[in-house]
């Protein structure tokens, strides 16, 4: 017997210790720093949890967390019925998640995947004494925020939820007063903290910016959580080699995807 339902909190604390955070980051962090925001839709057979697909409603698109727990009794058909009849989303809206290989095809599997996959990296860092002894970047007050939005958001991101602003550590490089390059981090907790939405302008690239920025904010990240993580694209490998010259290394290699829940 096949059934669905949102999950209650104490399931949700049950499958966050388990999780491998290496590899399935992105859902840990659904589990965790986001999961006031986020909607569980479980899948149960027998009474067995069998997948999660998680929606969190905090970014400027639908964003989602798949994770499966017993792949040979799933039914994806159903589970993407039940989601979309939860969440209720505007018609053809275009979702976006991670995912591992196995996932990846049985998303591709069922027509759900729309646009042109990218691959994604995860990295760890490993190696302190890589990093950089610098100052360059300073604290973003809170009265700036309004303009690391305007930053971010000229400059094509749209991973950030504007409390991880007001609420983590953000750093900025300024020339003249204004903002050249920003980041921050997308959470963190005592386990872990996961950079993100580090962009330098276009004009002021090439000259060292972001591997001091993340020099720095790795530095804070480390001070305040066992694990520091960074998620990039496969393709932009100038910043691939510039996080693994300061002691970054991959731990998980999946894929971006923007998808829809009903079949292509």
């Amino acid at each position: 017997m096949i059934s669905h339902r949102l999950l209650t909190d104490e399931a949700i604390n049950q499958l966050t210790d388990p999780i491998h955070r290496d590899q399935h980051l992105l859902f840990y962090s659904y589990l965790t720093q986001r999961k006031e925001q986020a909607k569980f839709v479980g899948q149960y057979v027998e009474d067995k949890l069998t997948a999660v697909l998680a929606y969190f409603c905090g970014l400027s698109f639908p964003a989602f967390s798949f994770h499966c727990l017993n792949r040979e009794n799933l039914n994806f058909k159903a589970l993407i019925a039940f989601t979309k009849e939860t969440i209720q989303l505007r018609q053809n809206s275009v979702c976006g998640t991670i995912l591992c290989d196995r996932d990846l095809q049985l998303f591709q599997s069922h027509g759900l995947i729309t646009g042109n996959p990218q691959r994604f990296l995860t990295m760890k860092h490993m190696d302190q004494s890589k990093l950089l002894d610098s100052n360059l970047a300073e604290l973003i007050r809170e009265n700036e925020v309004s303009d690391i939005v305007d930053f971010l958001q000229n400059g094509g991101m749209k991973f950030f939820v504007r409390s991880e602003l007001e609420q983590y550590p953000f750093f900025g490089i300024k020339e003249c007063g204004h903002l050249i390059a920003a980041g921050g981090f997308h959470f963190y907790d005592s386990k872990l903290v996961e950079l993100g939405n580090i962009y330098t302008s276009p004009a002021y690239r090439g000259k060292g910016l972001a591997k001091h920025l993340t020099s720095q904010l790795t530095k804070l990240g480390r001070a305040l959580a066992s694990d520091v993580y960074l998620g990039v694209l496969k393709e932009n490998q100038v910043a691939v080699h510039l996080y693994k010259s300061l002691g970054y290394e991959v731990t998980a290699e999946q894929t971006m995807v923007d998808f829809k829940l009903s079949s292509g």
